[in-house]
């Protein structure tokens, strides 16, 4: 039985029209029985014994008269316009864990540390102008846990007179709120599979073309750096069209490999010397207002990974940066060794115990606010204007911290730039000396 049952056998009527006597009205659970019809007053003759609160515990001699609000499965609770509780059934005994004795008498809000899914005055000024409200509630049990409620509230009222209390009826959809969470995570999941299937499918179709320009790149640098004289600019310069050449032709190959859902190949590197190289390069392409900075210790700092992931990481991460800055600023480069005493969760991943490197890029852009930040991993999701940006750079980025066993964390303010820490665990002292051989 369900509060609606529970209205249908008369129970309504009894609560909106409290009886008074010669001394003025009586309590608010004295009910007249003589207005009731016989079926039902046989069925409660027990149920409100005349002066008593709405407790079966209130007539000991037969305990087969239950308490018919009892027998709901809703949590029932009434209380007075400012919010003391009047009455308290067995299903809300169930749900919160406070008896009714104990929750008597407090102030419901108070009490359950009520969450409102908006101020409470305008859920009250809405009870007051149409009778009811309807809402989802989170409160807290006594044992400390939070529940989700369905809630309905409903005025009580004396006949042709202003309201004396509040009827408030709850269900726990707690699990149900849960599952729908999940239902919305595992649809997240699916809608991004669609997406790296689109890549997939991007990538496969443009593979072969790229590979033929670059090997147009590749053979003409080559040339270019055997005729350019020793330890001039032409062949310095030939040289890094040659490494970029390269990379692009590994950039290829790691595209394909996420895209296919397929691990990229793990070896000891350097973070330090990748870096290094990715930023030489990238000093080509920035602008004269943007100052570029560098903090890499000599020390090599090893992982287990690949040049080619951290080269996309860095080139990523400080086109991003490059971007946000159009008129101009400070992109600062870090990489530091960091001992992490204990697991603790990041704004996008779990850093978990131990030892890690710790790759920063540090922006003094226009930053990002919390409903851009919430989305920046999303393949295809870009502020960008059309033609600036894919949506892919930072997608790649956390599919590569993510192959590598790391974590990302991201803060930025609109105005107040960005910084992203990227975080990979340091190898053993095995895959350390592989490098260094």
């Amino acid at each position: 039985m369900n509060a609606a049952d529970v209205i249908a056998l008369g129970v309504a009527p009894l609560l909106a029209s409290p009886p008074s006597s010669d001394n003025g009205p009586t309590s608010l659970w004295s009910f007249p029985f003589r207005r009731l019809r016989e079926p039902v007053r046989r069925r409660l003759h027990w149920f409100v014994p005349e002066g008593h609160r709405m407790r079966p515990e209130n007539n000991p001699s037969s305990a087969a008269n239950v308490n018919v609000l009892d027998l709901t499965h809703d949590a029932i609770c009434v209380r007075s316009m400012d919010g003391v509780i009047e009455y308290w059934n067995r299903a809300a005994e169930g749900l919160y864990g406070w008896r009714a004795d104990e929750a008597a008498g407090r102030v419901s809000h108070a009490l359950f540390k009520t969450v409102f899914p908006v101020p409470l005055d305008r859920i009250e000024a809405e009870l007051l102008r149409t009778g009811c409200w309807e809402g989802e509630l989170v409160q807290m049990r006594k044992d400390g846990t939070r529940v989700t409620v369905a809630s309905r509230w409903s005025l009580v009222s004396r006949e042709a007179s202003a309201p004396v209390a509040i009827l408030e009826t709850s269900n726990d959809i707690t699990e149900r709120k849960r599952a729908e969470a999940e239902r919305a995570k595992l649809e997240a999941r699916l809608r991004e599979a669609e997406r790296m299937e689109g890549i997939g499918r991007f990538a496969s179709g443009i593979a072969h073309d790229f590979n033929s320009v670059l090997a147009g790149i590749l053979a003409y640098g080559e040339m270019l750096f055997d005729e350019a004289p020793d330890d001039s600019p032409q062949k310095r310069h030939a040289q890094n069209v040659l490494t970029a050449a390269t990379r692009g032709r590994e950039l290829v190959q790691q595209i394909l490999a996420y895209s296919r859902s397929q691990r990229a190949r793990c070896e000891p590197t350097d973070v330090c010397a990748t870096v290094a190289e990715t930023l030489e390069l990238l000093r080509a392409s920035v602008p004269a207002s943007v100052a570029l900075k560098a903090s890499i210790p000599e020390a090599p700092l090893v992982v287990m990974g690949h040049a080619t992931q951290f080269h996309q990481l860095v080139m990523n991460l400080c086109r991003n940066s490059l971007q946000a800055m159009s008129e101009g600023g400070t992109l600062h480069v870090a990489i530091e060794p960091i001992e992490v005493p204990a697991q603790r969760p990041l704004s996008h991943g779990l850093l978990r115990q131990g030892r890690c490197v710790c790759l920063r890029v540090e922006d003094s852009g226009c930053g990002m606010d919390e409903a851009t930040l919430a989305r920046i991993f999303e393949p295809f999701y870009t502020t960008k204007e059309l033609g600036r940006g894919t949506g892919l750079g930072l997608a790649l980025v956390y599919a590569i911290v993510t192959d590598l066993g790391g974590a990302i964390d991201v803060k930025s303010a609109r105005g107040e730039g960005s910084t992203f820490s990227i975080y990979t665990p340091i190898a053993d002292a095995s895959g350390a000396a592989g490098t260094r051989a």
